[in-house]
């Protein structure tokens, strides 16, 4: 069809897609034609013409795509920031590392029995372009503040003179039912976003729900002390030993 632009003529093709046109593979349908298009004009008259495409599906692609470029941007800067500010506060290289390691490991499984849940279990097309970024900074955010309510009472009765052993069990003595209470409570109070009806607010709630009681049950009180305890002394490196 010979259309008008800007009192310029042009080429206007029309596809309809089978799929739902708001579902992912209507995204991903898009995307091929984009590339397939690309290619086609290569060598034509129509390599030097610029290409425009618009609906709903591309619209979504669009937006898919700037989401994820803002995710890596968030993800990198995020971690950057966190290495410097806890490199900074424990005075440690070694336990930002896996204090951030555990908080990798937490949100990738939180997102892991999310999509488990929705889309193995209730038959969604799969997880909202929108939630892994939104999940990753509530559930970072809340569970380094956690870590560092345990982790900096262990550096101060570290530094007070006990071994590292003795220091992080007076720690999670003293610390352990609180964060463990507090990320409960948390927890079920995004819950409350369940009853929403919206799909991405209850992915979103399900990530940080399941993150949270992963990181409070399980992570913060076993696998951080035990990686802890191994590096021994050495988990002040380089400014102690």
């Amino acid at each position: 069809m010979i259309a008008t632009f800007d009192d310029e003529k042009g080429i206007l093709m029309e596809v309809i897609l089978k799929e739902n046109p708001y579902s992912r593979e209507a995204i991903s349908t898009v995307h091929d034609i984009k590339d397939t298009v690309k290619r086609s004009v290569i060598g034509t008259p129509f390599e030097d013409a610029d290409l425009a495409f618009s609906g709903i599906s591309s619209m979504n692609l669009d937006l898919s795509d700037i989401s994820s470029a803002d995710f890596t941007r968030t993800v990198t800067i995020m971690l950057i920031g966190l290495f410097i500010v806890l490199f900074v506060l424990f005075r440690s290289a070694i336990m930002p590392l896996y204090m951030i390691g555990s908080l990798l490991l937490t949100y990738y499984t939180a997102i892991s029995i999310t999509e488990l849940i929705f889309v193995n279990g209730l038959g969604y097309d799969g997880i909202s372009w929108a939630v892994p970024f939104f999940g990753f900074i509530m559930l970072i955010a809340l569970g380094v503040d956690y870590s560092i309510f345990l982790l900096d009472r262990f550096r101060e009765e570290s530094i007070g003179g006990m071994k590292v052993k003795e220091a992080l069990m007076y720690s999670m003595a003293k610390m352990g039912t609180v964060i463990i209470t507090a990320a409960v409570i948390l927890a079920g109070t995004f819950g409350a976003m369940m009853p929403s009806g919206v799909l991405s607010l209850m992915q979103i709630a399900t990530i940080v729900i399941s993150g949270l009681l992963l990181y409070g049950l399980i992570i913060l009180p076993l696998l951080i002390p035990a990686i802890t305890v191994s590096f021994g002394r050495g988990v002040w490196w380089p400014f102690r030993g």
